[in-house]
């Protein structure tokens, strides 16, 4: 985690580089050095970046963490040996990609995970994107034009060929960040852009909160937005009982009111049920980070909560269907201990849906809780207070210097029929969760007056859940977003009964037509007659000879 990348990993590197070969004690030294490095931290890379590059942990810590190691070791260990992981670490270039597609329209970082700065430059980024090439990623913040050297002590220089501040816009408008299961879409590069995020993924232990399954969203703002303060200093209350865990997080909780277990050890501090995942990771006494991936493999039933099984883009779409399930239960779930909870969910999986040509975001849910009467909850936090109407629910920006055109979201609820809609928080009532108000006695408002950078704590929630208790429920939520330039939101409705439903979006003259199968992780869609499919379920039957079987084997198969 930060505290091996903050400096010490490097300084080992270089120490050890150095000795070699001058000291006897050297060959020691070094096959320490060798071990921790190819054996240990490398493998953790590759899982953590995969292929498409990506971190784990949130705000500043990727700057003040991972932002110098990912280029000075392996930049050190090059000069070195010959070996060039730059060329063979296909994680190491996607830490760029990754770097650039965390920023929001705003300029500034998304708030995944803990965090208290989202403005901070990773310190090796210019020279990780000069080894590259990679413009978008050098003119985040691009160097002085004349030539320096680019990571202290020593080069490469800098080069202004590679300031151009429309790089990104050369970018794929998604990317899949599949080692931490990550994807961020967005409309376009433009500062009033539509930018969503949703993650789905293994624990890595370290900074990352208890949000498998959540989504974001911003327009001119942000609009459903990832709540909680880190702060008023680690493990405080306020960050353990709200924003770290599930209830501060976009995604869908289920309450077992017996779940009601202490963390045990020296201290017994109780924790708030807040009907969310598995309490795992740093910051809950219960156990070590994993050495190495070994380690992380034998414990990977604690360790595994979530898959993005399908990932597709299209040429006005992007959708991902994840299965959480492994975030809220595991083999020991039931048992009566804190970290693995009461056994409360049999099936959590959710896909998103960012349809780009009519600027909408559809969620569907498909949710199995292990009895009917654990209340389910689909949330979405919101700085503004939001107005509730049917089905209906709308949260507006204010007009300010920062926003020409304050955003606007306006969401409808298709699933569950006859849904109850509440809005919970305002003042008293910010950070609720399990009957208390976790503000640090009233004292977390003056602590975050102090910093004005952060203004997304969030005040308010949307709780969505069904009219009567169900052990099965399926939730369909489009959501729309909208700046006071745009024009107005499409005609939205509810299409097909019991088994098949879906969602219209009718925008003019063009309408298109997403299908949902029930107990199915598949999506269909249809425009103006055309169709495609995308699937996350085992390929059909080769004796499905309907046009539709063969159709969809098809797309299967590309």
């Amino acid at each position: 985690n930060v505290y091996l990348y903050n400096s010490p990993f490097q300084a080992l590197m270089a120490a050890n580089l150095a000795l070699y070969g001058d000291d006897p004690r050297g060959e020691l030294y070094m096959r320490f050095t060798y071990d921790l490095w190819k054996n240990r931290v490398l493998p953790a890379w590759r899982q953590v970046m995969g292929k498409n590059g990506g971190w784990h942990e949130g705000g500043e810590y990727v700057g003040i963490g991972i932002g110098q190691a990912v280029y000075q070791v392996p930049a050190m260990w090059r000069s070195a040996t010959g070996e060039d992981l730059f060329q063979t670490e296909p994680g190491i270039r996607g830490f760029l990609d990754f770097v650039v597609y965390r920023k929001r329209p705003d300029g500034t970082d998304f708030r995944w995970g803990d965090g208290a700065h989202f403005d901070k430059t990773a310190p090796d980024l210019i020279p990780l994107a000069l080894e590259y090439r990679h413009a978008a990623a050098y003119n985040i913040r691009p160097p002085k034009s004349r030539p320096e050297p680019s990571s202290w002590p020593w080069g490469p220089l800098t080069d202004a060929s590679l300031v151009e501040g429309n790089a990104a816009q050369a970018l794929p408008l998604a990317k899949h960040f599949d080692g931490i299961g990550l994807v961020v879409a967005r409309s376009d590069w433009s500062d009033s852009a539509t930018y969503l995020t949703f993650k789905a993924g293994d624990n890595y232990w370290s900074h990352s909160h208890l949000d498998q399954g959540a989504f974001t969203l911003y327009k001119q703002g942000e609009l459903a937005l990832d709540s909680g303060f880190y702060g008023p200093k680690y493990g405080s209350d306020h960050h353990m009982n709200y924003s770290y865990q599930s209830i501060a997080h976009n995604l869908v909780t289920v309450t077992d009111p017996g779940d009601n277990a202490l963390p045990g050890g020296k201290v017994l501090r109780e924790i708030a049920n807040d009907g969310g995942q598995r309490r795992i990771g740093s910051g809950w006494g219960l156990q070590s980070a994993p050495i190495d991936l070994n380690e992380w493999l034998e414990q990977r039933t604690l360790y595994h909560t979530g898959t993005i099984q399908r990932f597709y883009e299209g040429p006005d779409s992007v959708v991902v269907i994840a299965d959480t399930t492994s975030a809220y239960n595991n083999a020991r779930s039931g048992i009566g201990e804190f970290s693995h909870r009461t056994r409360r969910v049999e099936r959590m999986w959710r896909t998103v849906i960012y349809d780009r040509h009519a600027d909408v975001v559809i969620i569907r849910d498909v949710v199995h809780a292990t009895r009917p009467e654990f209340r389910k909850r689909w949330l979405l936090h919101t700085q503004e207070k939001p107005e509730i109407g049917g089905d209906e629910f709308t949260v507006s920006l204010p007009f300010d210097g920062a926003r020409p055109s304050g955003g606007r979201l306006t969401a409808r609820v298709l699933l569950p029929a006859q849904p109850i809609i509440q809005a919970v928080g305002g003042p008293g009532q910010e950070f609720w969760v399990d009957g208390k108000n976790y503000d640090e006695n009233g004292t977390l408002f003056q602590t975050m007056a102090k910093k004005a950078h952060l203004k997304e704590a969030g005040a308010w929630r949307i709780e969505l859940s069904p009219a009567s208790p169900s052990k099965e429920d399926d939730f369909l939520v489009v959501l729309i977003p909208r700046s006071g330039l745009e024009q107005p939101a499409p005609e939205v409705r509810r299409l097909g009964e019991n088994n098949d439903y879906g969602v219209e979006i009718r925008l003019g003259e063009f309408t298109r037509q997403w299908w949902f199968t029930a107990n199915q992780q598949s999506v269909r869609l249809e425009t103006n007659g055309q169709g495609v499919f995308v699937t996350a379920e085992p390929p059909a039957s080769s004796s499905d000879t309907t046009w539709w079987g063969r159709f969809t084997s098809w797309w299967r198969n590309l």
